[in-house]
């Protein structure tokens, strides 16, 4: 693929961070946007802000912290469009702290929004995708599923989930057109760095040197430059890059960088 042209394209969590990078990058692509978050105020000025060649077809608000949320997003999304060409399952959450120390319904919610959420989605539209012989599901995992994170066990739970989840979606739908690719970013200048924290952990007030957070233009920049080129796993910038080689061929280096972190 070389444009996302007149492609039609279904963020989730579109107005968070990496969200509205992915739309403003997208839509200069002239792709066809169809955006839902939680609240519609940062919808409407996220649609008043976005320029390009691409339109938004439509926006609403969207709950996907449960069953009943993931249902309604997909029903109102073809309402607007039956044919989705990318589905990007963006919305995420995290929190941080010895995981004793985290609040159980906390963790309970975190993997509802970050691993059965992208699930979910994908239940509803791969049938639909199938049947066209054609799409692309994007996971929005992170470097945290692929190296333990220090402090972060049930983010990294969900992170591993869901590469493993795209894995085997990528092995079984392949055959039938579809694409699926898992990207995993490093920590970026979004909200995100502003988690909540639980306990007296070490972990619990660490924070990351501003060399190693990522700017999500550039992180986007990449990931998009991976979806087109079909990429399987995509590494955006030089943290995530360098911590895939470590685990690999490195494992050592991981126990450094968890010594400091930790």
């Amino acid at each position: 693929m070389n444009s996302f042209s007149k492609k039609v394209i279904l963020v989730t969590g579109a107005t968070g961070g990496l969200g509205k990078e992915f739309c403003r990058q997208f839509i200069a692509d002239g792709a066809h946007l169809i955006l839902t978050d939680l609240q519609k105020e940062p919808l409407e000025s996220l649609v008043k802000e976005l320029k390009g060649s691409g339109k938004v077809l439509g926006t609403f608000t969207g709950d996907v912290s449960n069953a009943e949320g993931a249902k309604a997003i997909y029903e109102s999304t073809i309402a607007i469009s039956k044919n989705i060409d990318v589905l990007v399952n963006n919305a995420g959450i995290a929190n941080a702290g010895e995981f004793a120390e985290i609040p159980l319904d906390k963790v309970e919610l975190l993997m509802q929004i970050n691993l059965l959420s992208p699930m979910r989605l994908c239940h509803h539209f791969l049938p639909d995708m199938k049947k066209r012989g054609t799409g692309h599901i994007v996971n929005i995992s992170s470097v945290a599923g692929l190296v333990p994170m220090p402090g972060g066990a049930p983010y990294s739970a969900s992170k591993f989930g869901l590469k493993g989840f795209s894995d085997v979606l990528r092995t079984d739908y392949e055959p039938h057109g579809i694409k699926v690719s898992s990207v995993h970013p490093f920590f970026t200048k979004t909200a995100i760095l502003d988690s909540a924290r639980y306990g007296s952990a070490k972990i619990a007030s660490a924070e990351l040197p501003d060399f190693l957070v990522e700017d999500p233009e550039s992180v986007i920049a990449e990931t998009i430059r991976g979806i087109k080129k079909g990429e399987k796993v995509i590494c955006p910038g030089m943290v995530a890059k360098s911590l895939d080689v470590s685990r690999r061929f490195f494992p050592e280096l991981l126990n450094l960088m968890n010594k400091y972190l930790g």
